[in-house]
């Protein structure tokens, strides 16, 4: 399981958004087997293209009028996960 931290840039203002993958490991994530750009698709229900670069090295995104990408992703015990849940942090 994966914890994955969403950036945004929208103006001056930045903020972090949170979503998980039960399906994939931190092990998944480096070799490949979900990128940032799947995950930003699925996470903001938009399927990004190569068109939608805001900076190609960084892997960030525009999205309407703001930058997305993807600030980190950690492995995450069940139990952590269901915490998370349980307090609403993460649906």
């Amino acid at each position: 399981m994966i914890l994955v931290k969403v950036g945004v840039q929208d103006g001056e203002r930045e903020y972090f958004d949170w979503t998980y993958y039960e399906n994939f490991n931190q092990t998944d994530y480096l070799e490949g087997k979900i990128t940032d750009r799947e995950i930003l698709s699925e996470f903001w229900g938009h399927d990004f293209g190569d068109d939608d670069y805001f900076d190609k090295s960084t892997e960030s995104y525009w999205f309407y009028t703001s930058c997305v990408w993807v600030d980190s992703v950690t492995t995450i015990p069940e139990n952590d996960l269901d915490l998370l849940k349980h307090y609403g942090i993460l649906y």
